[in-house]
């Protein structure tokens, strides 16, 4: 167990009213600056906090819905997961101070198989459930230095895109903040304490680049719940890349480490800008352990309602003055005016209070470091140049837009036209066959007339004769082509009858030749049997031989036996 001497006495004894004057007087003894933007400024897809605020006078929601599955090897339990993230911001006071509560709700249905039987058990309860407040203690992205401007790097483009060390310095921010714990939590410890500090430290760096886009590097070390008797330790590093105007994407890797739960947790995921005020976006998340492993998609959306006024200058010491409005100069001279006050500044000495009513002073004392002539003169070419670009942009879309427009309606012209010459075509089409038609008529109405001319004439007559003429040479022609065809038959008959007598003759053919190879195969097989026989019966004779020369040996050998038996 952990115990703190900071967090015990003091925090656990003080009420809450107080512990807030704490905070907020110690954040008000830094001097530093901070940053509004005119697009929402949100934490989410990822867990993650950015180290800049969301700006003074700015609230906004964040939320998203979770599912996801956990299976867990040594309890043996499979479990459905579903949980609602919010997270309220408020930027109080001051620019770089935010309000912030956050919290998950967390609804599970459990299945474990124990033996043969499935056990199936729901939980629901708040996760998380955090209140605190974070301050920006370092911004390297403002108060350049007097006499700072790069004029190399306005003039040249390989100067201005190329990687610079200083980018490598992060703003810095800190939260603190309190845990609310219920009792009998099923997703905390065992006996946690319902109240517990949460301290987080930020980290963020902002690089552009001129052919991959914007990249946001933001890192948190957390040190959560060290008053209680399972302390964590935790961190994220979060990676976040635009595509475009629009569209983003993000990688993330959680890491935690305690007594109660220990995890490595990768985030991928995208988000999408709907508009200046609200964002879209998706995420997957994955564990790389099965005690239990865990993969959960979730979806949300962020929104801010935007009373920014103005931006905040945050001053120097000793130039706690400023500017003040709604008020009017009194002296018509402002030539004069302006001559005597700047006279009057340089006279003040350090930490006297400056009254300065006029709004058109060439050099006031909280922006003495913005003065280089050069440099303004370097933003304005570069707002212009903005300008310009945003117009020409503008008048290339609104030309685009136009020659869609002509497009669409040549298009639409042109349709309408090849539509009339089609119809023209066809009708054009019918008047012709029409036409046809007639002529058709006409040549039919003269041979009828002319028929009858020639009836009247006697010349059918000769038609006739002409017709029987044609009739005889017709069967003339029948009558020849009868013998031919009857000679052609004949031929094919004398035809067949030679191939069968061809066929006939081929088949004898291979008969004999088949009977010969029979008999030569039968002559190899006796041959082959009777060398088989001879050498079974040399080896019949070689084998009698040797058993009549073991016989002999072995009545030789009883011959000498007896022999010297009998000495």
């Amino acid at each position: 167990m952990i115990k703190s001497a900071i967090f015990e006495p003091n925090l656990l004894s003080m009420y809450p009213k107080s512990i807030l004057l704490l905070i907020i007087t110690f954040l008000c003894t830094l001097t530093v600056s901070a940053q509004y933007t005119e697009k929402i400024n949100t934490n989410r897809p990822g867990t993650s906090q950015g180290a800049f605020s969301v700006g003074n006078n700015v609230l906004q929601l964040e939320g998203g819905f979770g599912f996801g599955k956990e299976k867990h090897k040594l309890l043996n339990t499979k479990t459905n997961v579903f949980k609602f993230d919010y997270s309220v911001r408020y930027g109080l006071l001051i620019e770089q101070l935010e309000l912030r509560l956050n919290g998950t709700f967390r609804a599970d249905g459990v299945k474990q198989t124990i033996g043969g039987n499935e056990e199936k058990i729901k939980r629901s309860n708040f996760e998380v459930n955090t209140i605190g407040a974070k301050y920006l203690i370092y911004d390297p992205y403002k108060k350049p230095k007097k006499d700072s401007t790069n004029y190399d790097e306005l003039k040249s483009w390989k100067e201005r895109y190329k990687f610079k060390w200083k980018s490598l310095i992060p703003a810095v921010s800190a939260y603190v903040g309190a845990n609310f714990v219920s009792k009998d939590n099923p997703f905390t410890a065992p006996n946690d304490d319902t109240f517990s500090p949460k301290i987080v430290l930020m980290t963020q760096n902002n690089w552009t680049t001129s052919l991959n886009g914007n990249w946001v590097l933001v890192t948190n070390l957390i040190v959560d719940k060290v008053t209680t008797d399972d302390p964590i330790i935790g961190w994220i590093i979060t990676s976040t890349h635009t595509i475009n105007e629009k569209w983003a994407a993000f990688g993330e890797y959680q890491g935690q480490k305690s007594d109660f739960y220990s995890d490595n947790i990768l985030r991928l995921g995208g988000a999408y800008l709907y508009n200046k005020d609200l964002q879209l976006d998706a995420n997957i998340a994955f564990n790389f352990k099965d005690t239990p492993s865990i993969f959960t998609f979730s979806f949300g959306a962020s929104y801010r309602f935007d009373w920014h006024t103005k931006d905040e200058i945050i001053e120097q010491p000793g130039l706690e003055g400023g500017i003040k409005e709604g008020e009017k100069e009194e002296n018509e001279d402002e030539g004069e005016k302006e001559e005597d006050e700047q006279d009057g500044l340089d006279e003040l000495e350090e930490g006297e209070e400056i009254e300065n009513d006029s709004l058109k002073l060439r050099k006031t004392p909280f922006v003495n470091d913005f003065e280089d002539d050069g440099f303004r003169d370097a933003i304005e070419s570069d707002l212009d140049q903005r300008r310009t670009e945003e117009r020409l942009e503008r008048e290339r879309i609104e030309n685009e837009k136009i020659a869609k427009k002509e497009g669409k309606k040549f298009r639409k012209e042109e349709a309408r036209r090849l539509k009339r010459e089609a119809k023209e075509a066809r009708k054009a089409e019918k008047a012709e066959i029409q036409a046809e038609k007639e002529k058709q008529k006409m040549i039919n109405d003269i041979d009828a007339e002319l028929d009858k001319m020639e009836k009247e004439q006697g010349v059918d007559q000769e038609l006739q004769d002409i017709d029987k003429e044609l009739q005889e040479l017709e069967k003339m022609e029948k009558d020849l082509d009868s013998d031919n065809q009857e000679k052609e038959e004949k031929k094919k008959e004398q035809k067949e009858e030679e191939d069968v007598d061809a066929e006939y003759e081929k088949y004898q053919k291979e008969q004999e030749k088949t009977k010969k190879a029979e008999e030569k195969r039968r002559r190899k097989e006796e041959k082959k049997r009777q060398k088989e026989e001879k050498k079974r019966k040399k080896e019949e004779q070689k084998r009698k031989s040797k058993e009549e020369k073991d016989n002999k040996t072995d009545d030789s050998d009883l011959d000498k036996e007896l022999e010297k038996i009998d000495q």
